[in-house]
């Protein structure tokens, strides 16, 4: 009779157990649901941390391979970048799939609502850059099945050819301007401030720097479609001077990248010798811009002697960058004879009183680079509306000087070296005045688009790329049998998590080494 009683209460017990599982069931999701941690976020509310993390990595990138790869800046110590022994990059491959997360959350929650297409369109375009920049360091990467993830049971996702990644992102930036061109100001923008036309014109600005990164691998393409671009600005739209150009603008709660680094991780990038002997051969003052005095000079910030401004060969082992001398003297070597970098990036580790948190911006895209694709693209014949391929060049030129002139606005010496440049007779001097051939013309605005692309990305490492101008000459030191990288290897990770399409990948590219030329990349550098 116990066992019977005892078997009648657990019954009793267990269906009460189930008709309260069964009830909860149908609230599951909403009673499990956590209020802090929403399925998905309002645009406005994501835009802002991608564009963050855009501008650290872009920036980032700008300080290490940008910097030193195309010889802005050299290593005085820690060599083996600027030596070309380089390992599997971990970044931009994990900044890129972290946050298109946020990306596609953008777009997915926009894309049909009438009320969103600013957000749409704003996220298509920041989708292209983040897509680009990774595209551009590796070659083949997952694209078309990237971010499926959990929820849809892809969490390998092959990886499309470069090729494929370049129509979607060329195709996803013509989609941006149309959306754009009917969409309201959104919210939470830190790059324009909510204003779409203005993103507009960056949809269509990048359209045009990607279409010339194919224009040697898919000429016609990218001569239909800058045509199409410049023949018509009512409808492509683009930048038109430095007030258009796409940065980060830092604040002091979040200022420029430099700024918090270490005074030793600072003072390890050093003036090239490249950089200086140029921009020397012009008396071209944004070298003050660019550069410091050197600490035996005395000078400070700013100096009006040319001669107080040095740079050091690029790729030379540890030993002989901490001990090189520039004036041949062993008494007269180190980091006291070696311009660091201007004080425009400074870290306030090495200037507590003069370094500033926000006069440095990141650019993602100049209005001066712009108007040297525009001369390029006119002194090859890939368009024949628009303005003189002289003009445009003249145009990046003098926007450049512009630029840098306003940011060193709180520092008055370099201020009024900038402003009181004589900009046409900089115009006009041997080396710079726009004459010659077509190959000529074509070096003259190759080499005024490597100045004016100082510290944007590595954006200049791409042109390099895609030009193999101006010149690039491996140091004394340099490894990998003296040829200049063209790609990033993947990371370590992804050849153990995603190891069968990793492979695949690397197949059909060749290899997984940094001389392994991307799809776009057919000029002979090296």
């Amino acid at each position: 009779m116990k066992l019977n009683l005892y078997k009648t209460k657990k019954l009793v017990l267990l269906g009460g157990v189930l008709a309260t599982a069964l009830s909860c069931t149908k609230d599951f999701e909403e009673v499990n649901t956590n209020p802090n941690y929403p399925g998905s976020a309002s645009p406005e509310y994501l835009i802002p941390g991608i564009m963050r993390e855009v501008g650290y990595y872009w920036g980032g990138e700008a300080w290490e391979e940008g910097f030193t790869t195309v010889q802005y800046a050299a290593r005085l110590q820690f060599t083996d970048q600027d030596r070309y022994i380089w390992n599997p990059a971990s970044n931009p491959y994990n900044f890129t799939y972290d946050n298109m997360r946020d990306v596609m959350n953008v777009i997915n929650v926009s894309r049909d609502n009438e009320n969103m297409q600013g957000y749409y369109g704003v996220g298509l375009v920041l989708k292209s850059f983040i897509y680009s920049y990774a595209t551009d360091a590796y070659g083949d990467i997952p694209y078309a099945n990237a971010i499926m993830g959990l929820r849809d049971n892809n969490i390998t996702p092959d990886f499309s050819y470069q090729s494929e990644i370049y129509e979607g992102l060329l195709n996803d930036l013509a989609l941006a301007n149309e959306v754009l061109a009917n969409a309201t100001n959104i919210s939470g923008d830190i790059i324009y401030g909510g204003n779409v036309g203005m993103w507009r014109k960056f949809a269509n600005s990048l359209r045009l720097r990607l279409l010339m990164r194919i224009s040697d691998v898919d000429q016609a393409r990218a001569q239909q479609e800058m045509q199409q671009i410049v023949s018509n600005p009512s409808q492509y739209p683009v930048f038109g001077g430095n007030e258009d150009m796409a940065v980060i603008q830092w604040n002091t709660d979040n200022p420029q990248p430099k700024y918090t680094t270490r005074s030793g991780s600072f003072d390890e990038v050093r003036l090239s010798q490249t950089l200086e002997t140029r921009l020397k051969a012009f008396n071209d003052t944004r070298l003050k811009v660019f550069a410091q005095p050197t600490s035996a000079s005395g000078a400070g910030i700013y100096s009006d002697n040319w001669d107080d401004y040095v740079g050091m060969p690029n790729g030379l082992d540890d030993e002989a960058a901490l001990s090189y001398s520039p004036s041949g003297n062993p008494e007269e070597s180190g980091s006291n004879y070696i311009s660091r970098m201007g004080i425009l990036l400074a870290c306030r580790a090495c200037n507590t009183e003069l370094a500033s948190a926000t006069a440095s911006q990141t650019i993602l895209m100049s209005y001066s680079e712009l108007a040297f694709i525009l001369a390029e693209a006119k002194e090859r014949g890939l368009i024949s509306s628009g303005d003189t391929a002289q003009n445009y060049y003249e145009n990046g030129i003098v926007a450049s000087f512009e630029y840098y002139t306003e940011r060193v606005a709180e520092w008055t010496d370099i201020a009024n070296a900038m402003a009181n440049t004589d900009l046409e007779a900089y115009l006009d001097q041997a080396g710079v005045l726009y004459t010659g051939s077509t190959q000529e013309k074509l070096e003259l605005i190759a080499l005024q688009k490597w100045i004016g692309l100082f510290y944007t990305g590595f954006e200049g490492w791409s042109d390099w790329r895609r030009t193999g101008m101006p010149e690039v000459v491996p140091g004394p030191g340099a490894a990998n049998s003296g040829k200049v990288p063209v790609r990033f290897m993947y990371p370590n990770d992804v050849k153990s998590t995603n190891n069968a399409n990793y492979q695949e990948a690397v197949n059909h590219m060749g290899g997984d080494d940094i001389n392994i030329r991307l799809w776009w990349d057919v000029a002979d550098n090296n």
